[in-house]
């Protein structure tokens, strides 16, 4: 009896699928494949590394430029003091400046760039080198008449200012562009 008793058991296990495993929820859908992305911007060559490694550097001596600058303008309508301390800063900014703008110009090397980057990176540089010129005659009449230099740099820091932009614009990807275009 006992072994008629396994002999029942066995072949009702048997039927049953042991093996396979079954979730009881259900497996989640699968989503919808991506469209397809645009193909990557090329990689920077050693070049345009160095340019924009040169193009940091000058930067952070036109932003001493421009600190200089802002002083000698805010303090137009203060006492008399107050303007010969913003001159004197002018000029000293003026020096650091130059050496940050000295330093920075040599990677600057346009031919880094082909077609119409090349152009723009040259824009730039000569906006540099004119605003590096200006450092000079801010370095000695800084002191004497703030207010004449201080405009003069301010329309050299306006025509780099719009090189720049010119330039950082022409390097961001066109994000308006669909894949088809590229």
């Amino acid at each position: 009896m006992l072994l008629g008793l396994v002999m029942v058991i066995t072949v009702v296990t048997y039927q049953q699928d042991t093996v396979t495993h079954k979730d009881s929820v259900p497996p989640p859908p699968v989503p919808a494949p991506a469209p397809p992305s645009p193909p990557p911007a090329a990689a920077p060559t050693i070049e345009q590394i160095r340019y924009m490694a040169g193009l940091k550097t000058a930067t952070r001596g036109v932003a001493q430029i421009r600190d200089g600058v802002n002083r000698v303008v805010r303090t137009q309508q203060a006492d008399s003091l107050t303007r010969r301390r913003a001159a004197r800063r002018l000029g000293g900014l003026c020096v650091a400046a130059r050496s940050f703008i000295v330093n920075g110009r040599p990677k600057m090397q346009a031919t880094a760039y082909a077609d119409s980057m090349r152009i723009l990176a040259k824009q730039l540089t000569v906006r540099l080198d004119s605003l590096n010129a200006a450092l000079l005659v801010c370095e000695k009449t800084a002191g004497k008449d703030p207010s004449t230099v201080a405009t003069t740099l301010a329309t050299r820091l306006k025509t780099y200012d719009d090189a720049l932009l010119a330039f950082r614009t022409a390097l961001k990807p066109d994000s308006t562009k669909t894949a088809s275009q590229q």
